[in-house]
């Protein structure tokens, strides 16, 4: 269980500095991390997907992939996952 909670601390600590070094022209990754932190999963989802559609990046390819699991469409968030970790 430990591991478990080292391995999301460190990937919450990935996806927030990830954040911090979007330039001005990713407002998809600006919104859907908003709609991320605010746990409006759905909408998350849908603005995630439209940047990793320009610009593919494991941290939005792990945030896309929570979101979906959030939701309950856990066989999508697995693919997700792998994506941001392969």
């Amino acid at each position: 269980m430990k591991k478990v909670a080292l391995v999301v601390a460190l990937l919450a600590l990935i996806v927030a500095a990830s954040g911090a070094a979007v330039s001005k022209d990713d407002n998809e990754f600006r919104r859907g991390l908003k709609y991320y932190n605010s746990k409006n999963y759905k909408e998350a989802v849908r603005h995630l997907k439209e940047y990793t559609a320009r610009k593919p990046d494991p941290a939005a390819y792990y945030l896309i992939g929570y979101s979906l699991y959030k939701l309950g469409r856990f066989s999508e968030a697995d693919d997700y996952f792998s994506e941001a970790f392969f």
